[in-house]
């Protein structure tokens, strides 16, 4: 594969600002720290975003699926670069910084799924963010992507900073669906599973790119690590959602799942899992989110988005779409089948706002993924002709008022 950077400089570049963006950061962060309830802050951010930035990238127009951006994922890891997010869609994988340019997304690095001597290339299928910490030497730390698929069924790690792949990983027979890591939270910041069509889960390590393990998860689609890599979550066509424990060695890979206390999703399939401290999340292809308690082990919250489209059962593998969650699980941005984009509190179940972009792109409506930043200033969402939304608040503008399209709002796509 082969990357580009927008900056020479790597890393430093997400941390060097101009003076502008540098007074703003700070008077954001005076804003936080000034708050006296913090969580009723983020809420008010929520309730303003209003559609205002678009990025149109590169997606081979051979399919309906990769026409559309496939997923994305904020880098909601320890560390200084919660700044960024990724997304995959065709062939390529895009990082963006999405705070240090004021009212643009800033490209900071694109790898294209070539065929190489190493691998086969070809269309990237699932994405998540590995921690570098105690990996990467260099002096600003590192950023690293883990991106899966292709005509090989490969798992790569890109290096940010490097602007190389790092990693790789083969061993792989059906198309990878789902990716996660473990972070330096816990002790195994180096442990990645990938969950193929056919049941197959691995453990790797990224760092050495050893194959730890292997273990049969049956009808799963969707995929979760627990932060310290100490087990794995997995989400069911039959609508269920289990637990595997990972041993400490990894010399006895488990044989059975522990059926979890998720009942909300019937028979529908579980198609997107997310992990915060203390809360597991899960969607099923009718709309319906699921909020575990994983001290209790009971479901604490549900509710449906409406107008979702449950794609039929020939269909699914590729109708998957995921959600996002804030880093302390206060907030969810999910989408339907009709280009609206919703946020919930996640305490009540309740909704925040409905955000749409007034466009209507025909069978390219579906929300495939959508994101929400690390401090709720801004909402993205990933549908239409290859086109990532930022939905965001702009200072004076009354979100009622006609101009909330924003700039550069593409048009409609054609029959």
């Amino acid at each position: 594969g082969t990357t580009r950077r927008a900056a020479p400089d790597g890393i430093a570049s997400y941390h060097v600002m101009n003076s502008p963006q540098r007074h703003l950061r700070r008077a954001r962060e005076a804003e936080e720290q000034a708050a006296t309830d913090l969580k009723r802050l983020k809420t008010s951010f929520l309730e303003k975003v209003i559609p205002k930035t678009i990025v149109r990238e590169q997606c081979n127009p051979t399919s309906k699926l990769e026409r559309s951006v496939r997923a994305l994922e904020f880098n909601h890891l320890p560390g200084n670069c919660g700044n960024l997010f990724a997304t995959i869609g065709g062939d390529f994988a895009t990082v963006y910084d999405d705070e240090h340019f004021g009212d643009h997304v800033a490209v900071v690095c694109q790898f294209k799924n070539e065929a190489t001597d190493h691998t086969k290339g070809g269309d990237l299928t699932a994405v998540c963010w590995v921690d570098p910490s105690g990996y990467t030497a260099h002096e600003l730390g590192d950023a690293t992507l883990a991106v899966a698929g292709g005509d090989d069924n490969a798992v790569q790690v890109i290096s940010v900073a490097d602007g190389r792949v790092v990693s790789l990983m083969r061993g792989h027979t059906s198309s990878i669906l789902a990716i996660a890591a473990g972070s330096s939270e816990g002790k195994h910041p180096e442990r990645l599973v990938s969950l193929d069509a056919a049941g197959n889960a691995v453990v790797w390590n990224w760092r050495t790119q050893a194959k730890l393990g292997a273990f049969q998860v049956g009808d799963a689609i969707a995929l979760a690590v627990k932060h310290d890599g100490s087990g794995v979550y997995t989400g069911h066509k039959g609508g269920f959602v289990k637990a595997w424990t990972l041993p400490e060695s990894l010399d006895e890979i488990p044989e059975k799942g522990i059926a979890l206390g998720v009942v909300c999703h019937g028979k529908n399939p579980v198609d997107c899992l997310r992990v915060t401290p203390g809360k597991l999340f899960s969607k099923s292809v009718d709309g319906t989110i699921g909020v575990l308690d994983l001290g209790s082990g009971k479901t604490v919250q549900t509710w449906k988005v409406e107008d979702c489209v449950k794609p039929s059962a020939k269909d699914l593998l590729d109708g998957l779409t995921g959600f996002g969650v804030d880093p302390a699980g206060e907030f969810l941005a999910v989408g339907n089948g009709e280009g609206e984009v919703a946020t919930y509190d996640v305490s009540t179940g309740q909704v925040i706002k409905i955000v749409e972009a007034d466009r209507d792109f025909k069978h390219l409506n579906l929300v495939r993924a959508a994101g929400v930043s690390r401090d709720c200033r801004h909402v993205h969402a990933a549908f239409g002709p290859g086109i990532v939304w930022r939905f965001e608040v702009v200072p004076e503008l009354d979100d009622e008022d006609d101009g909330t399209e924003g700039p550069g709002t593409p048009p409609e796509e054609d029959k």
